[in-house]
């Protein structure tokens, strides 16, 4: 499928971001100018089943991969992907081959309690402002209202069996590209085990001290420093 995306900026290098469960382009609508000004035309890709892009009958980790592929292509200069976006760009990577990949918190590692349970309203409506404010403490009133925009553009199908609850997708124990890995210093879906052999296979891994999941948006500054070097 082809991914509806934006861009941003018009800088001579090339980056991608692609966004979290339930997201879409817009939430990058802090890091993605960040990054534009360091001399970047940043592409923002909305997931099948969310945004602006198309439904879709299933929803496998290997149809957003290929989805990915098919709209970005090779020659970017590095690709960042979020929780599921992670996951969709671990299995994309060796066929899009940039020069640099980021995961930011990837849902590598998905508990087993995870339950994305939508109270759903008899209008029809799946979240509201308060409570996405009750879930998401940090998030300022901007990111809330743009929380909610995402949300209600989610195709709610995603969330059913087989392909929810998540499986775990696993990297490669040496990085495709050069790979940077940005989580929490206690994040579950990429426990401390994996880190070492990661760490020993090659890759690059950055923590922030109890930084929250959605870290580029709650921790941005934080996540900007441990870009340094790698955007």
């Amino acid at each position: 499928m082809k991914l509806w995306t934006t861009t941003v900026g018009d800088g001579p290098k090339r980056a991608a971001l692609v966004h979290g469960i339930t997201g879409d382009g817009g939430t990058w609508f802090e890091l993605a100018p960040w990054i534009a000004e360091q001399g970047y035309t940043v592409t923002l890709v909305d997931q099948r089943g969310h945004g602006k892009s198309g439904r879709a009958e299933s929803y496998t980790p290997e149809e957003l991969a290929d989805d990915l592929v098919e709209t970005l292509g090779e020659g970017f200069d590095v690709i960042a992907g979020h929780s599921l976006g992670g996951r969709t760009l671990t299995m994309a990577v060796d066929r899009l081959h940039p020069q640099r990949a980021i995961y930011l918190d990837p849902g590598w590692v998905i508990p087993e309690n995870l339950v994305i349970t939508p109270p759903v309203h008899a209008d029809g409506s799946w979240f509201r402002l308060e409570e996405l404010a009750e879930i998401l403490p940090g998030y300022s009133q901007a990111h809330l209202e743009q929380g909610l925009r995402s949300v209600q553009a989610f195709d709610l199908t995603f969330l059913d069996a087989p392909t929810f609850p998540l499986a775990a997708v696993l990297p490669p124990d040496e990085p495709v590209v050069p790979s940077l890995i940005i989580a929490p210093d206690t994040s579950p879906l990429v426990p401390e085990s994996l880190r070492e052999r990661l760490t020993a296979g090659g890759y690059e891994i950055r923590l922030i001290p109890g930084a929250h999941h959605d870290l580029h948006i709650v921790n941005l500054e934080e996540t900007k420093a441990a870009l340094h070097g790698w955007i």
